[in-house]
């Protein structure tokens, strides 16, 4: 089995980036702040990573605007990697009076998608950030970046779509797998697509402790990575019992039947 170092070590190399900063509005996603990002992940001894983060303005000064470096000896225990690199990092618990956040992303060769969501203690969503990053150069602004239309988003996801689903299960403490055959028209969402080929999907607000007893919910993160076509779509979903507490996460990997 693939242990989660090396499935960070999938990571290895340096990142360039942009962070899109959103807030929630009525009429959509507003845009709240840019950045460009250089993150690398270096090998140590002993089979340690370092995470480097050094962040840009958009536009002009070469010079960082903050940097930060960390590394990975061990996992915190609400993080989980998939062999493909793909991972869902998040709180263990929606906790009473207590904010909330996830962060979920997926590795495809050389590029990488992520977005971090943060809830208030109200269960509202507040903050949205895309993150996406391509190894080794910088991105293209339209072939990387450009959002898709509902309109685009919903036409893509008609028909059949045909894949495995690896679902990792928090009280057992494993992986299993099941095949995918459905309607794409089941993973549309009520939020706008992000940038990227990027969409959220879950309930807004979250069912936070003090006003529901039942308090399951899921979130989840679905990207084209190859939005020029649409046939192929990576989908995480992390999952909440009645309790509140993380119970699994599931990576789908799945492609158009041309029929």
């Amino acid at each position: 089995m693939t242990t989660q170092r090396e499935c960070l070590a999938l990571h290895l190399g340096e990142w360039h980036g942009l962070f899109s900063e959103y807030r929630p509005t009525a009429h959509g996603w507003e845009l709240v702040g840019q950045k460009r990002s250089l993150i690398t992940f270096e090998a140590l001894e002993l089979g340690a990573i370092r995470q480097t983060n050094a962040y840009y303005p958009l536009e002009g000064s070469p010079n960082p605007t903050s940097r930060q470096s960390w590394v990975y000896r061990d996992f915190s225990p609400g993080l989980r990697f998939f062999p493909d690199g793909s991972f869902s990092n998040g709180r263990l618990q929606l906790a009473p009076f207590s904010d909330f956040a996830v962060e979920q992303g997926f590795l495809w060769g050389d590029r990488k998608a992520r977005v971090v969501q943060q809830w208030d203690a109200q269960g509202r969503l507040v903050e949205v950030t895309a993150i996406l990053e391509r190894r080794g150069q910088p991105l293209d602004p339209v072939a990387d970046c450009s959002p898709l239309s509902k309109e685009r988003l919903r036409a893509c996801l008609q028909g059949r779509w045909r894949g495995i689903a690896q679902s990792f299960a928090v009280a057992e403490g494993r992986f299993a797998e099941t095949e995918v055959d459905c309607s794409g028209a089941e993973w549309l969402s009520n939020w706008d697509p992000l940038p990227g080929g990027l969409w959220i999907g879950g309930p807004d607000p979250l069912p936070i402790p003090t006003a529901h007893r039942d308090r399951s919910f899921s979130v989840s993160l679905s990207w084209f990575p190859q939005s020029e076509d649409c046939h192929c779509l990576l989908r995480l979903i992390r999952d909440y019992d009645a309790r509140g507490a993380w119970q699994r996460v599931t990576l789908i990997r799945a492609q158009k039947d041309p029929g």
